[in-house]
């Protein structure tokens, strides 16, 4: 009788956690309620016989010392505080198990085990079946004290169950779930409507981060759908995942969204760092995120696929199914439909996609915190090595051109470009889309590319000047903004200064991995502090144009204006290029230019008068 105090808790918690498959759901409950019902009866005999009558069993199961007059042995002491404590928490289980039968969907046993060797040490061993009678992600905590008093004696030395003290339960059961739960146990997490997005812990997410989340998965997310087989080989579960892959250098920006978001989990796979979400409450969230705020990529397409399909599975799929001997079947021809739905949303998604027609009551919205999650993600800074040009790029997939147009004339109305600024970017490549062809076996191409210095310098890198990156490419930021400042103020000119931009731009992108096996020699202080510190070798005129400061020299190539005429009846032009302009006046560019480099005396009279017209330079792209 005592012994089964130990025995049937035991028996229940081994037999639903390592044969819980064998037994089957109603099996595994069938024997976990027998043996705490059991165990509860077996408490309060044990109660009544050594609590109330005040007389203490004890129970010898080995010899564990023999020397001499020096003898131990192993067994069980039941005095009355033991069996109070054990009829307690036997009572206690009990209701447990009422509790959760009731809610038909999560069953637990708890097992305690209090054990005393001669120095009174003390273990608490707290276990959590989940409804899948996997011992997986159980929590078990263990604390262990000593007491050491009197309770040691010569001769001999019993092994008791006594003092018995309440662990903390289980927070979180296993995340997986059983294969044939029915997902609606689950309350909808709808929330594209409310004006804030709750977390798992119930706190508000802030819009400014929950964009530039959206951004970065448009740029590194992806939704998977899994169909996992019987053993039989037919698909008898689905299972839905979320998932950002970077290099692992970036663990700090994943560990980051899911402390933000208080979902998944983060792991290592050779170079790459994952955070992944596959529990249900978690998929719900992120739909209620990017039911919100819109993903602008194709991925918009897959999620929703993912969604459609997620929400087939919860409600519709475990209606589907019947038990059986043996396992569970679909009970009519309607639960496979369920199943070739799931299938068939899984088949056209991603890499199978073959239809990008976005839906016309979901628009491309670009906002500065989701591109800069799209930059972390799918941006670049680089510097061109032969001529020490910096470059920004976003390059996707050819079937993603319409949204590099959204971005460009997103930057081209949120950079703060005058009406002369403006034009000079409407009418040229300036924020330029060039398609790419496919090389070998890879897709084309579609690229955003900013190469203008003016442009970089005084509007593009102002724009997120104050706005933090989270991965490793707020450092290529950093180190391009500064040779950014560098070439715009012309210092690169000088051999010195252009070699360790060119060292600086060696240690940016991919040479800055700690995968990375080349070379490189990153700045020391003291040349960090001669390239912050280069002094200028232009200057900018009043007109647009860029002149030598030694030589007084015109540097052409470095010119930035329009030309703005006016007729003699008062027509208005505005000419993007010198050339342009010329064809209005009628006639040739190096006369037109030759008129327009005369020094004037007053600065006032901006304009050239030839022929009919006045003409001036008009210099953009200047804060």
């Amino acid at each position: 009788m005592y012994l089964g105090l130990i025995f049937f808790p035991l028996l229940g918690c081994v037999v639903s956690g390592f044969f819980g498959r064998k037994v089957g759901m109603n099996g595994a409950q069938l024997i976990t309620c027998v043996s705490v019902i059991i165990t509860t009866i077996l408490a309060i005999l044990c109660f009544s016989e050594a609590g109330v009558n005040n007389a203490a069993v004890t129970i010898n199961l080995f010899r564990w010392m023999d020397i001499e007059l020096f003898n131990i042995l192993c067994g069980f002491e039941y005095d009355s505080l033991t069996v109070l404590f054990m009829g307690i928490f036997s009572e206690i289980n009990a209701v447990l198990v009422l509790i959760q039968l009731c809610k038909l969907f999560i069953f637990k046993l708890y097992l305690y085990m209090f054990t005393y060797l001669s120095v009174n040490w003390i273990f608490i061993i707290e276990s959590s079946i989940a409804s899948n009678f996997k011992l997986s992600s159980l929590g078990r905590r263990k604390f262990v004290y000593a007491r050491f008093n009197n309770t040691l004696k010569i001769g001999s030395s019993m092994l008791r169950a006594s003092e018995a003290t309440h662990a903390n339960e289980i927070i979180r059961a296993s995340e997986a779930t059983h294969q044939y739960m029915k997902y609606s146990t689950l309350k909808d997490i709808s929330l594209a409507s409310q004006s804030n997005i709750i977390d798992s812990k119930g706190l508000s997410l802030d819009s400014a981060f929950l964009q530039w989340f959206v951004g970065f998965t448009d740029a590194e997310g992806n939704f998977i759908i899994n169909s996992l087989k019987n053993t039989k080989s037919d698909i008898s579960r689905f299972s839905f995942m979320f998932k950002i892959t970077l290099h692992r250098d970036d663990e700090a920006v994943l560990r980051y969204i899911k402390d933000k978001l208080g979902i998944g989990g983060v792991r290592f796979y050779k170079n790459e760092c994952i955070f992944n979400v596959t529990n249900k409450e978690g998929i719900a969230l992120l739909i209620s995120i990017f039911d919100k705020y819109n993903l602008n990529t194709t991925k918009h397409l897959d999620f929703l696929d993912f969604k459609e399909a997620f929400h087939l599975y919860r409600d519709g799929w475990r209606a589907n199914f019947i038990s059986v001997a043996g396992g569970y079947t679909h009970k009519n021809p309607n639960g496979g439909s369920v199943k070739e739905k799931i299938l068939e949303l899984k088949n056209k998604m991603n890499t199978n996609r073959i239809d990008f027609r976005r839906p016309l009551n979901s628009p491309i919205i670009i906002t500065k915190n989701w591109l800069l999650g799209f930059i972390e993600g799918d941006g670049s800074f680089f510097i061109r090595r032969d001529n020490l040009t910096p470059i920004f790029a976003i390059e996707v997939t050819g079937v993603q051109i319409a949204l590099l147009v959204e971005i460009k004339e997103f930057l081209e109305n949120s950079l703060g470009f005058d009406k002369y600024s403006l034009f000079k970017i409407k009418n040229s490549s300036i924020i330029a889309v060039r398609t790419n062809k496919a090389r070998n076996n890879s897709k084309s191409s579609v690229s955003l590319i900013i190469s203008n210095i003016n442009v970089l310098n005084n509007y593009f890198i102002p724009l997120f000047k104050e706005t933090e990156f989270l991965t490793k490419k707020g450092k290529d930021f950093k180190d391009f903004k500064t040779i950014c400042n560098i070439i715009y103020n012309g210092a690169h000119r000088k051999e010195n200064i252009r070699s360790l931009v060119l060292k600086l731009a060696n240690t940016m992108n991919n040479f800055r991995l700690s995968t990375n096996k080349e070379r490189v020699q990153s700045l020391n202080e003291e040349e960090m502090d001669l390239l912050l510190n280069a002094l200028p070798t232009i200057e900018r005129l009043f007109d647009g144009r860029v002149i030598d400061s030694n030589t007084k020299n015109i540097l052409p190539k470095l010119n930035s204006c329009v030309y703005e005429i006016i007729g003699e009846n008062g027509e208005y032009y505005l000419a993007k290029s010198l050339s342009e302009a010329a064809s209005i006046i009628n006639i040739y560019p190096d006369t037109l230019n030759k008129y327009l480099d005369i020094e004037l005396l007053n600065i006032g009279e901006e304009f050239v008068k030839i022929k009919t017209y006045k003409v001036r330079r008009v210099r953009v792209f200047y804060k």
